[in-house]
């Protein structure tokens, strides 16, 4: 009896500090949370009766940062005790929710990359996701209208390998005069390494031979971008 009244002044306890918290993302946003007591909240949503902060801590001690927690496999989430298949689907949801957030800005039948914001914004939506390193190439018309965004290349390795040959065989068969690539550092900042501006300068050398318009180069780092063309140690590298 006694173990009954304790356990339901627990769940008592419980109920109304999420409710305390959940106002105060209400009223507050999120932007005041520590990583932890945000993690805890999200995890209200797959846990519905236990108390979630311990987990919280467990999570972000295990992957290192809230980047980490996101950008873990279903699997690993998983292998942390007191993660089930609904508690890792949700924390994967999270960023794969937010990536078609922001391609809904885009109206789906005209992208046009005609600045470098709208590039930036545009190749975060594509490689947000990624926990990989991942190289993208978009595909314009003489109106810089997109007529496809491919992969081209991807991997571990923090060196960008550019297939210039497969870029020069999407560009003609689709018949676009002007391209812009982009690729992610997952780990890292984004800014160009010197590896990065080897291989821009190679493919621009390459493209320019076949009367292709090399527009830009995008680093991704997360939420942040890096455009080559914007900065003007690099803008000779562009049209």
């Amino acid at each position: 009896m006694g173990n009954n009244k304790k356990e339901r002044d627990k769940n008592t306890l419980h109920i109304g500090h999420r409710d305390r918290v959940r106002r105060r993302f209400v009223n507050e946003g999120i932007a005041s949370f520590d990583d932890h007591i945000a993690l805890e909240m999200l995890l209200y949503y797959s846990i519905p009766q236990k108390d979630t902060n311990e987990l919280a801590h467990e999570l972000l001690n295990h992957f290192g940062s809230l980047a980490g927690v996101f950008d873990a496999s279903v699997e690993s989430l998983e292998s942390v005790k007191g993660v089930g298949r609904n508690t890792a689907v949700l924390i994967k949801l999270i960023p794969a929710m937010y990536s078609k957030y922001l391609e809904s800005k885009f109206p789906k039948e005209k992208i046009i990359l005609d600045s470098s914001e709208k590039s930036g914004d545009y190749f975060v939506s594509q490689l947000l996701c990624y926990a990989n390193e991942v190289l993208v190439a978009s595909f314009l018309d003489s109106q810089l209208c997109v007529k496809n965004t491919v992969v081209v290349s991807e991997g571990t390795s923090s060196k960008l390998a550019i297939p210039y040959r497969k870029i020069v065989n999407y560009a003609l068969n689709y018949n676009t005069p002007n391209i812009i690539i982009a690729h992610n550092h997952p780990s890292g900042i984004a800014a160009p390494s010197t590896d990065d501006i080897d291989a821009v300068r190679q493919l621009n050398q390459t493209l320019n031979k076949l009367n292709l318009k090399l527009r830009d180069s995008i680093i991704v780092a997360g939420n942040n971008y890096y455009s080559m063309a914007e900065h003007s140690k690099f803008r000779h590298l562009f049209v």
